[in-house]
């Protein structure tokens, strides 16, 4: 089976604190290789870049209402412009909160399903391969 791994390239909103937002450029990425899991990764300095793996279903539940505990959390922001969303990521040594248009992150997670459907994720997983690694490490 064939997968193309995908990535949205989009800029969003980084709440610096309460009174400072700054405009980052972050890349979503889908790797088939990870099929359970997304990533973002944005640079928070010009010369320190973030990066986070969590769920697929994660992102595209909190597209709808808000879901997560702990590091991340993501959830719909009511607004009476536009459809937003905030993916709140709180590492031991910091915390930042990002926000952005619904839109373009479902409309990339409907490609997602499109190349590996939910339900359908264990059969690109190489369990073996999995278990050689972890033990062997």
């Amino acid at each position: 089976m064939s997968c193309p791994d995908l990535a949205l390239d989009i800029c969003l909103t980084l709440a610096v604190s309460s009174d400072l937002h700054v405009r980052v450029p972050v890349r979503f990425s889908y790797v088939c290789a990870d099929p359970y899991a997304v990533q973002i990764s944005f640079n928070i300095t010009a010369d320190r870049k973030v990066h986070w793996t969590f769920a697929r279903e994660l992102l595209a539940q909190g597209m709808k209402a808000a879901v997560g505990l702990g590091d991340i959390r993501i959830a719909p922001i009511e607004s009476l412009l536009d459809q937003r969303f905030s993916i709140e990521l709180e590492p031991p040594d910091g915390f930042a909160r990002l926000e952005g248009p619904v839109a373009p992150i479902k409309a990339w997670i409907a490609k997602t399903h499109e190349v590996v459907p939910a339900g359908s994720e264990a059969g690109l997983v190489d369990i073996d391969r999995f278990l050689e690694e972890i033990l062997t490490s």
